[in-house]
């Protein structure tokens, strides 16, 4: 009886162990990739100033270039991981992230706008296209390769992924 017994507090111990694991997966998903550009882009752009002279959070838009809406938990996800980082801004369209009132249309509060290709099915490393807008004229292409974290790693901030190679296309 006493060995039972052990085996039923060792097995609810694992459960309630596993219940509570945050480790990263050994795959990206979207929300990972997602972050980990945001992540890659924020530490690319040059600070911005207020007016008090303190700097502010890098403005990123980030659109699907498929036309498709990024899903509300991955933007929910991708929002919390980077809230410390930068200004995330999902839009439908790349129209919404350009100041059309002004010579060049910049992107709106200095920012950048990425127009983030398709995302590859979950694996340890993914490949995905990018195209970097300062203004609606000047963009810059690149792919990035994502991979999932390790176990016992993390990425340089926030997510479950790091981007460890970049390619201007």
């Amino acid at each position: 009886m006493a060995a039972f017994i052990g085996l039923v507090a060792l097995s609810l111990l694992s459960v309630a162990c596993s219940n509570g694991d945050s480790s990263p997966s050994d795959e990206v998903d979207q929300a990972g990739a997602y972050t980990a550009i945001v992540e890659w882009q924020a530490a690319e752009q040059e600070p911005v100033l207020n007016d008090d002279g303190s700097v502010k959070l890098p403005v990123i838009y980030v659109v699907a270039a498929d036309g498709a809406t990024i899903a509300v938990g991955v933007q929910a996800s991708v929002a919390a991981a980077t809230v410390d980082i930068a200004d995330v801004r999902f839009a439908d369209e790349s129209t919404e992230a350009f100041d059309t009132g002004l010579d060049g249309s910049p992107v709106i509060d200095h920012g950048v706008m990425l127009l983030v290709g398709a995302m590859p099915d979950p694996a340890r490393t993914i490949d995905v296209d990018l195209l970097r807008y300062l203004d609606v004229e000047t963009s810059s292409p690149f792919t990035l390769q994502i991979t999932a974290d390790d176990a016992d790693t993390k990425s340089s901030g926030v997510g479950t992924a790091t981007v460890t190679a970049v390619t201007p296309s």
